[in-house]
């Protein structure tokens, strides 16, 4: 008879250690995080001009909608082109609700968010029927589909002529007007709209960031790698592309909410192909699967035509009016970089322009590192 002596290590399986490495990554990523909202906070205070403030606050509600592009795209790997489409979904509703109805914005800029969402969640079983160009031909019916809507339902819309936004209101105050104690101005227009789109923007980033550490978002990114693949193990991948697709336009109408309330105004227009094109770009630029990607790309594409103006003043062959100066325009030129950065990142940088940044940083911690060996 043959005895059995049970070990430590026969009873369960040596559990591998966790390097010091890993231990210090969430802790360097909460340290980012504080560090950029302490000076996204004192920006409107370090004498920033208006110009830059405006540029700023765009690409702030910006940044909404590219981290939804982001779910569907980054972390999914479905290509969309129909965001401009959920942009005016959640402008609209937002529009009706604060104009129409009186509602304030904690009301409506909530409700934009969970129209758009249901939307999406309503295109998304006939999207992810498909897949590549095809689904990207289909997203970009959406545009065109809209586009007609917008312009019939006069008495939502208010069709071509367009219509007025839902205003943002606090303590009875437009913040349009800015923010006054009595006869003192606290805040001007661009400090009181900063502060009010960073709060959303540190919201949705949140939101995005637990989104991605989630079982749903390891289901996302294995249904990007490989959906087949996900299929086969168990992960639901038609229901996973639906709440992704859902997500993405939540943020979607999010921001289109937000870009119509600071506007004012806003027209059917606004929501063309170019503006998909444009959130595609921002995506792109900024890098793929990346919550600081997408932060990133949005403040290069809205601040690089204003730095195009700033520099046509001192550049002979950038003219703001080519019938009078003769040359190339700063819009043009703008155009120009925007598909010559695309290509140049697709070529050297493909993860964008977050992996450009971080090369520095990664190669300084890997020498600190082994040294410290």
């Amino acid at each position: 008879m043959t005895t059995t002596v049970s070990t430590p290590e026969a009873e369960s399986p040596a559990v591998p250690p966790v390097s010091s490495a890993a231990r210090r990554r969430p802790r360097r990523a909460l340290v980012g995080v504080l560090l950029f909202v302490a000076l996204m906070a004192a920006v409107p205070w370090l004498g920033v001009s208006d110009l830059w403030m405006g540029v700023g606050i765009f690409a702030l509600i910006a940044a909404v909608g590219t981290l939804g592009l982001q779910v569907i795209m980054g972390f999914t790997g479905q290509i969309s082109m129909g965001h401009a489409a959920f942009m005016a979904v959640g402008a609209y509703t937002s529009a009706w609700l604060g104009v129409e109805q009186e509602q304030p914005f904690w009301i409506w800029l909530p409700a934009a968010a969970l129209v758009s969402g249901f939307a999406g969640a309503l295109f998304a079983p006939i999207a992810v029927r498909i897949r590549g160009l095809y689904l990207a031909v289909a997203t970009l019916a959406l545009v065109f589909i809209g586009a007609y809507v917008w312009d019939t339902w006069t008495s939502v819309t208010g069709g071509s002529a367009g219509r007025l936004a839902a205003p943002v209101v606090i303590n009875g105050q437009d913040l349009l007007n800015g923010y006054w104690s009595g006869d003192v101005q606290v805040l001007t227009l661009f400090q009181a709209w900063w502060y009010v789109a960073l709060a959303v923007l540190l919201v949705v980033m949140v939101l995005t960031w637990n989104i991605k550490r989630s079982r749903l978002g390891r289901a996302m990114m294995a249904v990007r790698d490989r959906d087949l693949a996900a299929g086969v193990v168990g992960i639901p991948v038609t229901r996973t592309k639906v709440v992704a697709f859902g997500i993405s336009s939540a943020f979607a109408g999010l921001s289109g909410a937000l870009l119509t309330a600071y506007m004012g105004y806003f027209t059917p227009g606004q929501w063309s192909l170019m503006l998909s094109v444009d959130f595609i770009a921002m995506v792109v630029i900024g890098g793929l699967g990346t919550i600081s990607g997408a932060i990133l790309g949005a403040f290069f594409f809205k601040a690089m035509p204003e730095v195009i103006n700033w520099l046509a003043q001192y550049i002979p062959f950038i003219s703001q009016d080519p019938k009078v100066d003769g040359g190339v325009t700063a819009p043009l030129l703008s155009q120009f970089l925007y598909g010559l950065v695309i290509v140049l990142v697709l070529i050297f940088e493909p993860r964008g322009l977050y992996a450009l940044l971080r090369k520095p940083v990664d190669a300084l911690r890997a020498r600190r590192e082994a040294g410290v060996r």
